[in-house]
């Protein structure tokens, strides 16, 4: 059987110093970043920060919509949705959205939870011989979102955030954690600059299913498709996954 081939993916991590609460600019700072790539990837609430007065951005998603459809560039980024919700959406360069993501776990430090409402879907979509799923910053917390995922086939895993300094090391830890114990590569993309409450550092990362740095900072990536398929059927940790319920014994 001839060996199957896929072609390239060129990732873009893109890392932004977003406007504190001003739509109109981020939108043109989005679309002055954005860098020839198959996939471009803004970081979390890119249209306003990461801000506890979510007034929903109506404008973002049409926005997402367009940008894709005139560059030809498949484009991740968050905003505000109505809900109010932190989402990230994916945008084709047709001009449809091939994914929306409602963040699942609210950052209860900074009262995020009392101001949005947590999703409840993750969903995993293909695209250019990846299966994807998108997650947004505090997620990273919780392995158990990507490994339900990662069992539902995901390989590549985006993580969109606003992180701040202070825990910059957490952040990549995590990043190449998920990547490793899920045999996926994970993309995360941190904002740049500061605003009223914190000080962001970038550092994104795109990381391997073997946990090793691609890319850190802004830039773009090559990805293969087959790189998961391959580890996974070389050493099948996932096989291994119980799906029941761990029963812990005495002590």
């Amino acid at each position: 059987m001839p060996r199957r081939i896929l072609p390239r993916v060129k990732v873009a991590l893109v890392e932004t110093d977003t406007a504190w609460e001003d739509e109109k600019a981020n939108r043109k700072l989005v679309e002055d970043a954005l860098p020839p790539s198959d996939l471009a990837v803004f970081p979390e609430l890119a249209f306003s920060g990461f801000t506890m007065n979510p007034r929903v951005d109506a404008r973002a998603e049409p926005f997402l919509r367009e940008l894709a459809a005139r560059t030809g560039t498949c484009i991740a980024a968050g905003y505000v949705a109505k809900g109010p919700v932190n989402m990230a959406a994916m945008a084709a360069p047709d001009g449809t959205i091939l994914a929306r993501y409602s963040k699942m776990h609210p950052f209860r430090f900074a009262g995020e939870h009392q101001h949005y409402t947590r999703g409840d879907d993750l969903p995993v979509v293909p695209l250019r011989g990846f299966q994807i799923a998108i997650l947004i910053c505090y997620d990273l917390r919780f392995p158990e979102a990507f490994r339900e995922a990662a069992l539902r086939g995901a390989d590549l895993f985006l993580v969109l955030a606003n992180w701040p300094e202070e825990r910059i090391a957490h952040w990549s830890a995590l990043l190449r954690a998920r990547a490793i114990e899920n045999q996926a590569y994970v993309v995360g993309v941190n904002r740049v600059g500061k605003d009223p409450s914190h000080s962001y550092p970038g550092r994104s990362l795109a990381v391997d299913p073997l946990g090793e740095i691609l890319l850190e900072g802004a830039g773009i990536v090559d990805l293969d498709p087959l790189n998961p398929t391959r580890l996974r059927n070389r050493f099948p940790a996932l096989k291994d996954v119980r799906t029941d319920r761990y029963r812990l014994g005495p002590g």
